[in-house]
């Protein structure tokens, strides 16, 4: 029996400390926002669009908040599994990706924030593109240079390189379990 063939499944739910860090800057945020916008601390130099942009800041930061606090209370479950079959992201699509359909996997960097991407075959590709927002951000990823499917590791157990080292290694097992294939050594793309 070989090696890869003894990989366990792993399941990765959020991580609790994590997401009180985003709860907690996201409040912080929200409230330095509407300190702002709402004049709290009633200053005369505050320019119209300062206030304008302060009311965005309350709606986004303040809508970010609650999806925050809100995985919070609900989320006990794991969101991240990866087999020698695939990987499924429930907060993609429900579906797994075959290892077989994943040409290659990267880690993409901007600034401090790291997120694996997998490229997968074209045909699938489309399936996970999904509705207006899904392919907005997908265009915008791509746009920023992470073009592909996006596993972001914010907020999970555990962090991207972890991440991005595991899905290299099951998928490395699960394509050679398909001898007919080749299977290229993934890329580490900073």
């Amino acid at each position: 029996m070989l090696p890869s063939q003894n990989l366990p499944n792993l399941s990765i739910g959020y991580s609790r400390v994590r997401l009180l860090r985003f709860f907690g800057i996201g409040l912080l945020l929200t409230l330095l926002c509407a300190a702002i916008a709402f004049n709290w601390y009633h200053s005369n130099n505050i320019t119209a669009f300062q206030i304008a942009a302060c009311y965005f800041g309350v709606a986004f930061f303040g809508f970010a908040t609650c999806k925050v606090f809100w995985m919070l209370i609900s989320s006990r479950k794991p969101v991240v599994f990866i087999s020698r079959v695939g990987i499924r992201d429930t907060r993609i699509a429900d579906e797994t990706i075959s290892w077989r359909s994943v040409r290659d996997i990267s880690i993409w960097q901007h600034r401090s924030l790291k997120i694996v991407v997998l490229k997968l075959d074209p045909l699938l590709a489309e399936r996970f593109v999904g509705g207006y927002l899904k392919r907005a951000l997908s265009l915008l990823n791509k746009a920023l240079g992470a073009g592909g499917v996006v596993v972001n590791a914010a907020g999970l157990t555990m962090d991207a390189e972890t991440l991005f080292d595991a899905c290299k290694q099951y998928w490395t097992a699960g394509r050679s379990a398909y001898p007919g294939r080749s299977v290229p050594e993934p890329e580490h793309i900073s």
